[in-house]
This record gives C-alpha cells, structure tokens and sequence, in this order.
C-alpha cells in the first residue's frame, strides 16, 4: 500500500477507532451555480479526496457509503439538507471532507446525540496525508500534550491573548473548554482532522474585550490581501477595520456580511488555542492557505464569531467563521 493510502486507513483505525462491521460515511457537498464560479475547484478537490478515501475503505473491506448534496448557501455553518439525516442515521463513523464546514450545525449535533463518530475535515486536502504533513504525528502523544492544555483552560475564567496588534482579554466559561485531539474513537466523539486544539466559549454577557489582527496572508474562510483589525467590546465585534479607504471598501463587501450582517453574527463565539507540532506558518506558506490547518499551528490562537450552540454556547446563528491570529502569547488568570 502506498503512503498516502496506508495514511487514509490509519485515520480510520487510530482517529476513528475503527472496528470489524462499522459503517463508514463520507460526506461530500456538490457544486452548483450559486456557490460561486471561483469556488468549483474547492469541490472538485473535495470530490476526488472523498472518492480515493472511499476507494481506498473499499479495497480494505470497509463498509464505506458516499454521501453527496448541493449546500444552500456558501458559507460555514449552514446546516445539511434534510436528506442528509435520513440517509446518515445509523452509521458509525462518519467523514466529513466539505467544502464549508458542518462541525456547529444541527446535523452534526443529532449524529453525536445517535453516537456515531465525526471527523469534521472543511478544506483536507489530500496533500495532507502526505509523509511530513498534519496527519503524520503521533496522534496519541499529541492528544496527551492537548488534554493538559485543555486542563488549565477547564481551570481558569481569563484567557489573555497578546501578539501583533493583538491585545485580548477573553472571559471564558471554563465548563465549555474542550480539546480537539484528533482522537475520535469513542461514540459520541466529534472534532477536526487534522487536530489539535483546545477551545472554549467565551461568556456572551463578559467583560471579554480588546483587538486581534489577521495578519496579511492569513483569514477566515480565504486569505487576506491585507492586515485586518477586529475590535471587541463585551464580546461582541464591534469594529472590523483597514488602514485606509480602499481596505475598508474590501472589508465591508466581503467581510461584514459574515461577521456583522445578521442579528448575533457578531457574538464572540470561541477562543481556540492551536497545538500541534507539525503545523507551523511554514507549511500554510508552502501548501496554501487553509483554516482546518492554521488554526491548529503551535503559538496560533483563533477566534471565531456567530454560531456557539454546537458546543456549549447558547449562540445559535448559521455561520461560524475562524479567524487566525499567528505568533501569539497565551497567559491564563
């Protein structure tokens, strides 16, 4: 078995703990006009990564089912289609290598409520898989260094974030902190591949404030053409700012829609703490930009506005966007 094929089936036997007779899914969204020209490429690389996964749990005897359908709208956090609970009741393990991502909508929550385990993987790109990339680590020594992360975050209710043009003062609820492993091989288990993370919900009615920077080069759902400046008062966003007239032009057509052009779209949703060692800036500069990988690099935190309903908030809006913030420091009062 090649590499790369050998890496697909370790996902599924170690991440996944897979088992003799489990039922594999593997979620892939379709494109459709609506979805934007520019983005028919995003699913045609998704479709040919779920297409070799399932070849690949097929030639191994695996109990594999692929399962398709058009998104509504373009963005993370949209639910699924209603047939797309008819048609994953019941099974195991379920894959989900989409384009926008599914992890903070009801589908996902009722698949957990049914047990089944749940890689979320929004932009994996086969690459990934790769001898040196995100899935070639000791996935169980990892989980270990998480979970240590995830107890001092479980034992604190201030999170400060400094960097760059980064100042933030985050009032976490400690009793949402959770640690996004990679290991998902119990029932009910939901989190990202590649991993890992800790992350938690920062209090809707806090004191949380400050200013994070997304630096040029980073996002959100794409990368930035220039450094943006988001401004946070009792954590909501309350500003999101370039540095002259043609940046702010930008930002208000493609930023604010997603971040301030719905009730409660601009909630601070989560504060997420990157922690695995083989993701650094270095290899988003070498393989493109992508947030399933930046927000899980050592010395990154994220913040995400909108949806913090699917674990442990009570914001329940359909979009959830992550923001990248490299190079950062992380103190815990």
């Amino acid at each position: 078995m090649n590499p790369v094929d050998q890496a697909i089936i370790n996902a599924l036997n170690v991440n996944l703990g897979y088992q003799d007779g489990d039922t594999v899914g593997i979620i892939t969204q379709e494109w459709a006009a609506h979805l934007g020209p520019e983005r028919r490429g995003k699913f045609d690389d998704a479709l040919d990564l779920c297409m070799r996964m399932h070849n690949v749990f097929q030639a191994n005897d695996v109990d594999s089912t692929l399962l398709t359908y058009v998104p509504p709208e373009a963005r993370n956090g949209v639910d699924a289609v209603q047939d797309m609970y008819r048609d994953a009741e019941g099974l195991d393990i379920l894959f989900m290598p989409t384009v926008f991502s599914l992890t903070h909508t009801p589908f996902r929550r009722a698949m957990t409520e049914h047990d089944t385990r749940i890689a979320s993987m929004p932009g994996f790109t086969l690459e990934m898989f790769e001898a040196g990339g995100p899935m070639d680590t000791d996935y169980r020594k990892l989980a270990e260094d998480t979970l240590e992360i995830e107890k001092i975050m479980a034992g604190t209710k201030v999170v400060r974030v400094k960097g760059p043009n980064t100042d933030m003062h985050i009032q976490i609820i400690p009793e949402t902190s959770h640690a996004s492993t990679g290991m998902l091989d119990k029932p009910g288990a939901y989190g990202n591949l590649p991993g890992a993370e800790c992350y938690a919900v920062p209090r809707e009615d806090g004191e949380t404030q400050g200013f994070f920077t997304v630096p040029e080069g980073w996002g959100g759902p794409v990368p930035l053409p220039f450094p943006v400046r988001f401004s946070v008062e009792k954590a909501r966003i309350v500003a999101i700012e370039g540095v002259n007239k043609d940046q702010q032009a930008w930002i208000d057509k493609h930023i604010k829609p997603s971040v301030m052009g719905q009730p409660n779209f601009d909630i601070l949703a989560e504060l997420g703490i990157g922690t695995n060692p083989n993701l650094t800036p270095a290899y988003v500069a070498k393989h493109g930009w992508s947030i399933l990988t930046a927000e899980k690099i050592s010395g990154s935190a994220h913040f995400a506005n909108g949806n913090s309903a699917g674990f442990g908030g009570t914001n329940d809006v359909p979009v959830h966007i992550d923001w990248v913030v490299p190079g950062v420091e992380i103190t815990y009062e």
